[in-house]
């Protein structure tokens, strides 16, 4: 699936899937619930993905429903590998 960068259509499951990796049914539900754009998924794993401690802060942008993914995948997979996919 192809998306632009500022994609500004709800995430579906399989949108949050593909872009965040592996995820349990439970924790797409929780993020479906916040009804973040694809664009909100994408920067809350930009965040969770960046190695700059500032650049980890979602507090420092815009975006709340983009903080509240991150807040939910940071406290389900805090620890992503080398490809950035959750480990």
């Amino acid at each position: 699936m192809h998306t632009t960068k500022g994609d500004s259509r709800l995430a579906s499951a399989s949108e949050i899937r593909e872009i965040v990796g592996p995820i349990d049914d439970e924790v797409i539900a929780r993020i479906l619930d916040i009804e973040p754009t694809v664009e909100d998924v994408r920067r809350a794993c930009e965040w969770l993905r960046a190695d700059e401690p500032q650049l980890r802060n979602p507090e420092s942008s815009s975006g709340r429903k983009a903080e509240e993914v991150f807040e939910i995948l940071d406290d389900e997979s805090p620890d992503f590998d080398s490809s950035g996919r959750p480990g």
